[in-house]
Parts: C-alpha cells; sequence; structure tokens
C-alpha cells in the first residue's frame, strides 16, 4: 500500500462519498478524533496531578510549542517564535491591520476578487484608521498579476494584502515574484494562505512574505475553530496587540507614574495571542500537520497536480466551460465550470453522491487533495458525461 491509500483512509468522507469540496473543508478525519481524545486524557491527568496552566494545564504546552515548530517548518519561517494562534484566518489578517501603527497618508493595496475575509478587513481601514485603501479591479481573465497589484503602489504603501490561491477561481498568485518587489520597495506583503498550506510547498522567507495567515481545516486537515499567523520579525515588531492578555510576553505593571502595560519581547508572537488558546484544536491541528510532514508536502501537492489535469482535461473533452488557468503556476486545487444550469447540474452531480461546492450561485467548484485518487475523478467524468446539462 502506497502513502496515498494509507493517507486517504484517514478521511471517513472518502468512503461515504465521492469528495471533492476541499477548498470548502477537509471532511474531518479519524486522526482528529484521537487527538480530541488524547486532549481530554491528558486534561484529566494535569488535573489529578495539580499542573498549573489554567486551562491550558502544563502537560498541554508542550504540545503547543511542538505545533508552533510544525507550523514554522510548514511555512519554511524564520523561528517558531514568530507564529501566534487565532481562531481563523480573518482574525489574523484583522490582528496585523488594526495593530500596525498607520499614519494618515498611507495607503494599503489588495484587489476585487478577494475572499470577504480578506477585503472586509482591509476595506475596514478606511473607517478605523482613515487610510487609503487602493482595490485593484477584477479583470476578465480573473488573474491578479503582481505587475497589476504595483501598479497601484507608491511610497506611501505600507501593505499589500492578497490571498496565495483565490477561493472562488482557484487561481494562484505569483508570490515570489511579487515578495521580491514589495521588499524591495519596503512593502510588507501580507498573505491569507489557507487554500494552499497543506497541499503545496509555501517558502515564506525565500518569497518575502511578511505575514502568513490561515486556518486548520482545508489543506492542513484540523478543523475551523484552530488558525496561526506567522510573522516576518520586521512585521510584528512594529504590532502592538489589538487584543491584550497577561501572557509569557505581555504584562501590566504599576509605577509612580500610573498603570502601564509593557510587551518584554516584541519580536515574539505570543504578544499577539488571547489568554486561553484552542487547545483541542491545536491538539489536532499538532497530528495533522505531523502526518502531513511524515507524508511529504511535495508528494501531496505531485499527486494533486496530477488529478488536476485530469480533471480539467476530461471536463473540457466533454465540452464543460471551464474557467482554468492551464500554466502550472496559476493554479493549485480548485477547478471552476461556469455551466448555463448551474444549480440544476449542482444538483445533478449530488445526485450522484458527489460532494462539491455551488459558488455565487453561478459556478461549480471542483476542488482536490492528497486524500482524492483518480476512481474520484473517473467517477465525476462518468456523471459529467451522462447528462446534457452541461
Amino acid at each position: 500500500m502506497g502513502w496515498q491509500e494509507e493517507y486517504r483512509a484517514h478521511f471517513p468522507s472518502c468512503v461515504k462519498c465521492v469528495y471533492l469540496d476541499n477548498a470548502y473543508d477537509c471532511g474531518g478525519t479519524d486522526f482528529g478524533i484521537s487527538a480530541m481524545e488524547r486532549y481530554f486524557e491528558d486534561w484529566v491527568n494535569a488535573a489529578v496531578n495539580v499542573e498549573r496552566g489554567g486551562p491550558g494545564r502544563a502537560v498541554h504546552f508542550k504540545v503547543i510549542d511542538e505545533t508552533r515548530k510544525l507550523i514554522a517548518g510548514l511555512t519554511q519561517a524564520e523561528s517558531p517564535d514568530l507564529v501566534a494562534f487565532t481562531r481563523n484566518t480573518n482574525e489574523g489578517l484583522n490582528a496585523i491591520l488594526q495593530g500596525f501603527p498607520f499614519e494618515k497618508e498611507d495607503n494599503i493595496v489588495t484587489d476585487a476578487v478577494e475572499h470577504h475575509s480578506v477585503i472586509m478587513p482591509a476595506v475596514n481601514l478606511a473607517k478605523t484608521k482613515r487610510i487609503e485603501v487602493r482595490v485593484l479591479a477584477e479583470d476578465q481573465s480573473e488573474r491578479i498579476l503582481p505587475e497589476d497589484l504595483l501598479a497601484l503602489c507608491d511610497e506611501h504603501t505600507r501593505m499589500v494584502c492578497v490571498s496565495h490561491v483565490q477561493s472562488a477561481t482557484g487561481y494562484r498568485m505569483d508570490l515570489k515574484a511579487l515578495g521580491e518587489e514589495c521588499h524591495a520597495r519596503g512593502i510588507f506583503l501580507v498573505v491569507d494562505a489557507i487554500q494552499s498550506l497543506g497541499l503545496m510547498p509555501f517558502k515564506m522567507t525565500d518569497w518575502h512574505v511578511d505575514a502568513v495567515n490561515a486556518a486548520g481545516y482545508k489543506g492542513l486537515n484540523a478543523v475551523n475553530s484552530i488558525g496561526f499567523t506567522v510573522y516576518s520579525k520586521e512585521l510584528l515588531k512594529k504590532i502592538w496587540p489589538v487584543y491584550i492578555a497577561a501572557g509569557f510576553v505581555n504584562d501590566v505593571i504599576h509605577t509612580e507614574d500610573g498603570w502601564d502595560l509593557t510587551c518584554k519581547d516584541p519580536e515574539n508572537a505570543r504578544k499577539m495571542e488571547n489568554s486561553s488558546l484552542d487547545n483541542p484544536g491545536i491538539y489536532v491541528l499538532h497530528d495533522s500537520l505531523s502526518m502531513l510532514e511524515e507524508v511529504g508536502i511535495e508528494n501531496i501537492y505531485t499527486h494533486v497536480e496530477s488529478l488536476y489535469t485530469k480533471m480539467e482535461k476530461g471536463l473540457k473533452e466533454l465540452g464543460y466551460d471551464v474557467l482554468s488557468f492551464p500554466e502550472p503556476e496559476e493554479h493549485l486545487a480548485s477547478l471552476v465550470v461556469q455551466p448555463a444550469h448551474a444549480k440544476e447540474l449542482f444538483e445533478y452531480f449530488r445526485s450522484k453522491n458527489i460532494a462539491f461546492s455551488l459558488s455565487a450561485g453561478k459556478y461549480l467548484r471542483f476542488s482536490v487533495a492528497g486524500f482524492n485518487n483518480e476512481e474520484d475523478i473517473d467517477t465525476l467524468l462518468k456523471a459529467a458525461a451522462e447528462t446534457e446539462l452541461r
């Protein structure tokens, strides 16, 4: 049995249906259940042994520290100390944008294709920080090119905020080209990587990405209550926490001059965390990242590319209107079909026990992951061939 068969066996959804919806979520795992059980066992043991640490208990800190290291390895970050746990991608992005010391003439740049988790926090800066938010208009090709984003930047641009892979279309941004130019201009590059992490290698340092925001429930095969942000040192030291809480880094002090807050290590991302972390979620993320490390992200990437290519070729040959990006560096795992009868076709495929997403009421989004196999694609193409709704 090869790695793919063993890996697939951990995803119960694959037994119940043809699961082509990883861009929405991973569908649950058996190792997630085991991790949750282990968390409660550890908690009970810590309680009876009077271990300290509040809801975390000392035994949990080891798992949390190990998970930071796994995240740093996954993103190729400078250090595990640059990893902050959040509830989700959106919370991490909000913390960055609201905690950054913008000045009145500053601006940030994003684009109109972004998921609401990106564009809403960006646009909100116009209200909360009174700075200019520049939004690149949607292009008919659905591509977001680095040169177009950079054309909106000037000497007052402090950040560019984008997704690595677009949720709606599956288009993959050239982060290397964008990051190198942002770095040269002194602009921070802030990225939503929820649609790419776990499915392909991510090279945060090499690409000059200053912040990676993600949540665990898609390509990372964890749960939707746990997320994280990985920072560059340069960006992190400029940000003050939006939610301030006592912990390993922050404290409140009282002097003759009154009360004040102190951060003993501005380059430690723990300063960004609230007091009580999602420890059960971290346990699941720990085990899912350990499995991804064991399988190898490169193996998953190669496998996903093969399935995507087969799916795209097959649907096009059947006459479907596929919004595809044929160059390998422009796509990853999600393929979008634009049929004339989207809702009817969605119901048809669902009647064939195929799980996927209906996007914006008019697009069919099929997304593959490491747990999918060629039989999944064969089943999809067989069903696609047996209807005239296309």
